[in-house]
């Protein structure tokens, strides 16, 4: 079996509702999908999420750099995974979305081509079912409560607040209202996405130490180690990284050094499912909480590459994040799906997905540098003898 033909397809799908994070609002989700085609007909796809404060990479570029990428994998065989990784790795510098994006199409192809699911080529599945995390993110109080409640009555017993949005010590009392509606028996976490200074940070975790977080996410920004230890050492809250988290080296020092007590993981910014599994595990080997995440409104193939990576390695201590459930629409035939706030994992071939392709030319987005009315692009191969 060899790679025959590369396509990328970017796609730029409204989200339900608006969300707030870091002092930006968001109303539509950017993302690259990958469609790869083998001499046995036998097609995977990939996606990369356009996502520049966590990886540095646009949609223009993600789409300039792939012609670039595909060049590596020309002609060999998909079943290939960790030569072809360690080829794309070396091809280029950093561009981990782009990447990420062919892992996850192999690995799709090579559980399509011999029946497993994902989760089983990453070693079987360890969790029938698992809690997801539900973010709230309108920077008003008042309807960030009222949507918890009603997603706590929908079955939901995690929660991630987006802060950093508006005033500080409303949003300390809305974390504290949170947990004294629903006591101990939720998961609760904020996450401020780079937006504070230490000092304000700081504030921050001494104001709802009391009502005991599961851990604030990226307090200060990616760059600020010095900064998110300060924020670290100044109250009993756990410090998250995820900004700041960009492979198995920077997680072990930020661990060691008490930087951050977990991260938020995400096979975008480590260049794909086996790079990312193998980090999770060697994070809870290391004694570090796990948040297993997809960025912002990822379609349902990024979803199920993530919701195969929480199933083979069990329920992640700090979370699992699924996002495709916040786009107005999805681009799959049957989206993953999440009831009373749980999610079954699959056990199809591959990711376990079916992409509608005639439903793509509707959310197709062509950046301009790309040039105004550009057809997809596609690279062909002659099959290798």
């Amino acid at each position: 079996m060899k790679i025959t033909r590369v396509e990328t397809i970017p796609l730029k799908v409204p989200l339900v509702k608006p969300m707030l994070m870091g002092g930006v609002r968001y109303e539509t989700a950017e993302t690259v999908l990958l469609r790869v085609e083998t001499d046995g007909h036998v097609v995977g796809w990939g996606e990369a999420s356009v996502a520049p404060t966590l990886t540095g990479e646009t949609a223009a570029s993600i789409l300039a750099v792939i012609p670039v990428l595909a060049e590596q994998v020309a002609g060999l065989d998909p079943r290939d995974l960790g030569a072809i990784s360690r080829r794309l790795r070396r091809a280029v510098y950093g561009n981990t979305a782009a990447k990420a994006a062919f892992d996850m199409a192999l690995h799709d192809i090579v559980g399509r081509s011999i029946g497993w699911s994902v989760a089983r080529l990453l070693g079987g599945s360890k969790a029938e079912s698992l809690n997801c995390l539900w973010l709230v993110g309108n920077s008003d109080p008042d309807r960030d409560i009222v949507e918890t409640e009603q997603k706590a009555g929908e079955g939901f017993q995690c929660f991630k607040l987006k802060v950093a949005n508006g005033d500080l010590e409303a949003e300390s009392q809305t974390l504290r209202t949170m947990r004294s509606r629903f006591g101990g028996k939720v998961l609760l976490c904020a996450d401020a996405n780079t937006n504070w200074t230490p000092q304000e940070a700081i504030r921050f975790v001494q104001s709802v130490e009391s009502c005991a977080p599961s851990f604030l996410e990226q307090p200060v920004a990616s760059d600020d180690q010095r900064g998110m230890r300060r924020v670290a050492c100044a109250s009993r809250v756990p410090i998250g990284a995820d900004e700041s988290l960009h492979d198995i080296n920077g997680m072990l020092h930020m661990l060691e050094s008490g930087i951050a007590a977990g991260g938020s993981f995400k096979i975008m910014k480590f260049e794909g499912i086996a790079h990312c599994f193998e980090a999770i595990q060697m994070c809870r080997a290391m004694g570090g909480n796990v948040n297993l995440s997809g960025k912002l409104g990822e379609t349902s193939i990024a979803n199920a590459a993530t919701l195969a990576m929480a199933s083979a390695f069990g329920a992640p201590s700090w979370g699992l994040s699924l996002t495709n459930h916040y786009l107005a629409n999805d681009v799959v035939r049957d989206p993953i799906r999440i009831r009373g706030g749980i999610v079954r994992t699959m056990d199809q071939p591959g990711l376990g997905i079916e992409v509608n392709e005639k439903d793509l030319a509707k959310y197709e987005f062509w950046p301009a540098a790309q040039g105004r009315g550009q057809q997809r692009m596609e690279k062909a191969f002659a099959p290798t003898p």
